[in-house]
Protein backbone atom coordinates (compact mmCIF):
# COMPACT_ATOMS: atom_id res chain seq x y z
CA UNK A 1 0.00 0.00 0.00
CA UNK A 2 1.27 3.18 -0.68
CA UNK A 3 0.42 6.65 0.68
CA UNK A 4 1.91 10.15 -1.04
CA UNK A 5 1.53 13.66 0.86
CA UNK A 6 1.85 15.38 -2.69
CA UNK A 7 3.96 18.79 -1.62
CA UNK A 8 6.92 20.67 -3.45
CA UNK A 9 9.82 19.62 -1.66
CA UNK A 10 11.19 16.10 -2.44
CA UNK A 11 9.61 13.51 0.10
CA UNK A 12 10.69 11.52 1.99
CA UNK A 13 10.26 7.63 1.56
CA UNK A 14 9.15 5.73 4.50
CA UNK A 15 8.67 1.97 4.71
CA UNK A 16 6.33 0.52 7.34
CA UNK A 17 7.11 -3.53 7.81
CA UNK A 18 4.06 -4.24 10.21
CA UNK A 19 1.32 -7.31 9.18
CA UNK A 20 -1.31 -6.25 12.12
CA UNK A 21 -3.92 -3.87 9.89
CA UNK A 22 -4.63 -1.86 13.15
CA UNK A 23 -1.44 -0.79 13.84
CA UNK A 24 -0.75 0.00 9.96
CA UNK A 25 -4.02 2.44 10.32
CA UNK A 26 -2.91 3.81 13.61
CA UNK A 27 0.70 4.32 12.01
CA UNK A 28 -0.76 6.05 8.61
CA UNK A 29 -3.17 8.34 10.86
CA UNK A 30 -0.05 9.68 13.11
CA UNK A 31 2.16 10.40 10.40
CA UNK A 32 -0.35 12.34 8.78
CA UNK A 33 0.96 15.25 11.48
CA UNK A 34 4.57 14.85 10.18
CA UNK A 35 5.57 18.41 9.28
CA UNK A 36 7.35 17.82 5.98
CA UNK A 37 6.43 15.91 2.73
CA UNK A 38 6.76 11.75 2.67
CA UNK A 39 5.51 9.00 0.96
CA UNK A 40 4.38 6.03 3.22
CA UNK A 41 5.16 2.02 1.59
CA UNK A 42 3.70 -0.43 3.77
CA UNK A 43 4.26 -4.01 3.31
CA UNK A 44 2.78 -6.95 5.51
CA UNK A 45 5.07 -9.22 5.45
CA UNK A 46 9.13 -9.75 4.54
CA UNK A 47 8.36 -10.58 1.34
CA UNK A 48 6.42 -7.72 0.18
CA UNK A 49 9.41 -5.24 1.61
CA UNK A 50 12.05 -6.86 -0.08
CA UNK A 51 10.53 -6.11 -3.10
CA UNK A 52 9.58 -2.65 -2.29
CA UNK A 53 13.51 -2.02 -1.25
CA UNK A 54 14.60 -3.72 -4.30
CA UNK A 55 12.73 -0.47 -6.37
CA UNK A 56 12.37 2.30 -4.04
CA UNK A 57 15.21 4.03 -2.03
CA UNK A 58 13.79 4.47 1.22
CA UNK A 59 14.74 6.92 4.33
CA UNK A 60 13.39 5.37 7.01
CA UNK A 61 11.84 2.15 7.92
CA UNK A 62 9.34 1.34 10.84
CA UNK A 63 9.88 -2.08 11.58
CA UNK A 64 7.66 -5.02 13.57
CA UNK A 65 10.11 -7.44 15.31
CA UNK A 66 7.81 -10.66 14.77
CA UNK A 67 6.31 -11.45 11.21
CA UNK A 68 4.24 -13.85 9.95
CA UNK A 69 7.52 -14.82 7.44
CA UNK A 70 10.83 -14.07 9.41
CA UNK A 71 12.22 -11.38 11.95
CA UNK A 72 12.06 -7.31 11.61
CA UNK A 73 15.83 -7.42 12.65
CA UNK A 74 17.20 -9.77 10.22
CA UNK A 75 15.38 -7.84 7.55
CA UNK A 76 17.30 -4.21 8.61
CA UNK A 77 20.50 -6.50 8.35
CA UNK A 78 19.25 -6.73 4.62
CA UNK A 79 18.03 -3.41 4.59
CA UNK A 80 21.76 -1.79 5.61
CA UNK A 81 23.24 -3.64 2.76
CA UNK A 82 20.57 -1.65 0.44
CA UNK A 83 19.70 1.93 1.92
CA UNK A 84 23.11 2.60 4.70
CA UNK A 85 21.92 5.93 4.81
CA UNK A 86 18.71 4.96 6.24
CA UNK A 87 17.75 5.09 9.75
CA UNK A 88 14.86 2.67 11.81
CA UNK A 89 12.68 2.45 14.17
CA UNK A 90 11.69 -0.74 15.61
CA UNK A 91 8.00 -1.22 17.22
CA UNK A 92 7.74 -4.58 19.75
CA UNK A 93 5.81 -5.35 22.22
CA UNK A 94 8.10 -6.77 24.75
CA UNK A 95 10.64 -3.76 25.46
CA UNK A 96 11.68 -2.42 29.23
CA UNK A 97 13.07 0.56 30.09
CA UNK A 98 16.62 -0.27 29.90
CA UNK A 99 16.12 -1.81 26.71
CA UNK A 100 15.12 0.64 25.03
CA UNK A 101 17.90 3.10 26.22
CA UNK A 102 20.35 0.43 25.34
CA UNK A 103 18.86 0.00 21.67
CA UNK A 104 18.65 4.06 21.49
CA UNK A 105 22.68 4.31 22.52
CA UNK A 106 23.07 2.55 19.20
CA UNK A 107 22.30 5.84 17.39
CA UNK A 108 21.11 3.57 14.71
CA UNK A 109 17.50 2.84 15.55
CA UNK A 110 14.96 3.85 18.16
CA UNK A 111 12.93 1.41 19.94
CA UNK A 112 8.68 1.57 20.55
CA UNK A 113 6.86 -0.40 22.67
CA UNK A 114 3.18 -1.54 21.40
CA UNK A 115 0.36 -0.37 21.67
CA UNK A 116 1.91 2.52 19.55
CA UNK A 117 1.48 6.26 20.82
CA UNK A 118 1.25 8.88 18.34
CA UNK A 119 3.07 11.60 19.81
CA UNK A 120 6.32 9.40 20.72
CA UNK A 121 5.71 7.71 17.16
CA UNK A 122 5.80 11.10 15.49
CA UNK A 123 8.63 12.72 17.61
CA UNK A 124 10.93 9.69 17.13
CA UNK A 125 10.36 9.61 13.19
CA UNK A 126 11.12 13.80 12.86
CA UNK A 127 14.19 13.06 14.97
CA UNK A 128 14.88 10.02 13.26
CA UNK A 129 14.69 12.15 9.62
CA UNK A 130 17.02 15.42 11.02
CA UNK A 131 13.17 17.19 10.73
CA UNK A 132 13.36 17.78 14.80
CA UNK A 133 13.86 21.34 16.46
CA UNK A 134 17.22 20.18 17.35
CA UNK A 135 18.50 19.11 13.80
CA UNK A 136 16.90 22.40 12.10
CA UNK A 137 19.06 24.14 14.51
CA UNK A 138 22.24 22.39 15.64
CA UNK A 139 24.19 21.48 11.87
CA UNK A 140 26.29 19.23 14.28
CA UNK A 141 23.77 16.34 14.69
CA UNK A 142 24.28 14.19 12.18
CA UNK A 143 22.31 11.35 11.68
CA UNK A 144 23.48 7.75 12.59
CA UNK A 145 22.52 5.48 9.72
CA UNK A 146 22.10 1.81 8.96
CA UNK A 147 25.71 1.87 7.47
CA UNK A 148 26.74 2.21 10.85
CA UNK A 149 24.93 -1.22 12.26
CA UNK A 150 27.97 -4.05 13.28
CA UNK A 151 27.85 -7.32 14.68
CA UNK A 152 27.51 -5.88 18.22
CA UNK A 153 25.06 -3.76 17.37
CA UNK A 154 22.75 -6.76 15.46
CA UNK A 155 23.15 -9.01 18.26
CA UNK A 156 22.37 -6.63 21.24
CA UNK A 157 19.22 -6.13 19.10
CA UNK A 158 18.53 -9.78 18.99
CA UNK A 159 19.34 -10.05 22.63
CA UNK A 160 16.89 -6.82 23.07
CA UNK A 161 13.80 -8.64 21.42
CA UNK A 162 14.16 -11.53 23.68
CA UNK A 163 14.29 -13.47 20.58
CA UNK A 164 15.56 -17.86 20.18
CA UNK A 165 17.04 -17.65 16.72
CA UNK A 166 20.51 -18.44 15.59
CA UNK A 167 22.74 -16.10 13.54
CA UNK A 168 24.88 -16.62 11.23
CA UNK A 169 28.36 -14.56 10.05
CA UNK A 170 30.64 -15.12 7.53
CA UNK A 171 33.14 -13.56 5.86
CA UNK A 172 37.25 -13.53 4.40
CA UNK A 173 37.82 -14.80 8.26
CA UNK A 174 35.70 -17.65 8.61
CA UNK A 175 31.81 -18.62 8.82
CA UNK A 176 30.50 -18.85 12.53
CA UNK A 177 27.20 -18.83 14.34
CA UNK A 178 25.63 -17.26 17.24
CA UNK A 179 22.75 -19.28 19.23
CA UNK A 180 20.26 -17.15 21.14
CA UNK A 181 17.43 -18.40 23.52
CA UNK A 182 14.90 -16.15 24.58
CA UNK A 183 17.58 -13.01 24.63
CA UNK A 184 20.40 -14.91 25.92
CA UNK A 185 23.70 -15.75 24.09
CA UNK A 186 23.77 -19.31 24.87
CA UNK A 187 26.35 -20.90 22.50
CA UNK A 188 28.66 -19.59 19.72
CA UNK A 189 31.11 -21.82 17.11
CA UNK A 190 33.26 -20.89 14.48
CA UNK A 191 35.24 -22.60 11.37
CA UNK A 192 38.24 -20.02 10.88
CA UNK A 193 39.11 -19.13 6.87
CA UNK A 194 42.13 -21.38 8.48
CA UNK A 195 39.90 -24.68 9.29
CA UNK A 196 40.28 -23.84 13.00
CA UNK A 197 37.09 -24.59 15.16
CA UNK A 198 36.71 -21.65 17.85
CA UNK A 199 33.75 -22.10 20.76
CA UNK A 200 32.04 -20.24 23.27
CA UNK A 201 33.42 -16.88 23.95
CA UNK A 202 36.53 -17.31 21.62
CA UNK A 203 34.12 -17.73 19.08
CA UNK A 204 31.52 -15.02 19.83
CA UNK A 205 34.60 -12.12 20.77
CA UNK A 206 36.31 -13.27 16.99
CA UNK A 207 33.19 -13.03 15.39
CA UNK A 208 31.69 -9.24 16.99
CA UNK A 209 35.17 -7.89 16.12
CA UNK A 210 34.65 -8.34 12.22
CA UNK A 211 34.14 -4.97 10.27
CA UNK A 212 32.14 -6.76 7.12
CA UNK A 213 30.57 -9.46 6.03
CA UNK A 214 27.30 -11.06 5.77
CA UNK A 215 24.75 -11.96 8.21
CA UNK A 216 21.82 -14.54 7.65
CA UNK A 217 19.34 -16.09 10.12
CA UNK A 218 19.38 -19.84 10.28
CA UNK A 219 17.64 -22.71 11.18
CA UNK A 220 18.63 -25.84 13.24
CA UNK A 221 16.50 -28.06 15.09
CA UNK A 222 19.38 -29.39 16.94
CA UNK A 223 19.38 -28.11 20.33
CA UNK A 224 23.17 -26.32 20.65
CA UNK A 225 25.51 -27.37 23.67
CA UNK A 226 25.75 -24.50 26.05
CA UNK A 227 29.35 -22.74 26.04
CA UNK A 228 28.37 -19.44 27.31
CA UNK A 229 26.80 -18.82 30.39
CA UNK A 230 27.35 -15.35 31.06
CA UNK A 231 23.88 -13.49 30.70
CA UNK A 232 23.82 -11.21 27.46
CA UNK A 233 24.58 -7.78 29.00
CA UNK A 234 27.75 -9.06 30.64
CA UNK A 235 29.32 -10.88 27.88
CA UNK A 236 28.85 -7.59 25.68
CA UNK A 237 30.36 -5.56 27.96
CA UNK A 238 32.91 -7.63 28.36
CA UNK A 239 33.77 -7.89 24.66
CA UNK A 240 33.95 -4.17 24.27
CA UNK A 241 36.63 -4.33 27.07
CA UNK A 242 38.74 -6.61 25.49
CA UNK A 243 38.55 -4.68 22.60
CA UNK A 244 39.43 -1.50 23.89
CA UNK A 245 42.36 -3.14 25.24
CA UNK A 246 43.95 -4.25 22.69
CA UNK A 247 42.89 -1.38 20.69
CA UNK A 248 44.44 0.82 22.79
CA UNK A 249 47.43 -1.11 23.11
CA UNK A 250 48.15 -1.22 19.42
CA UNK A 251 48.20 2.84 19.18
Amino acid sequence: MLLSISMSAKPANILLLEDVTTVQFIVRNALCSLPKPYTLFTAGSLAQAREIIADKTIDLFIVDIGLPDGDGIDFLCEAAIMHPQATAIIVTATPTEEQRARAEQLGIVQLLSKPVQREKLVNSVKQMLGWDDQSATDISNFRATLSGLTPMDIIQLKCISGSTSILEFSNSRGTGRVFFEKGDIIHAVLRTANDETLIGYEAFEEMVSWKSGRVADVHDSTPPPRSIRSNWQSLLLEVAQSHDEIQGRAA
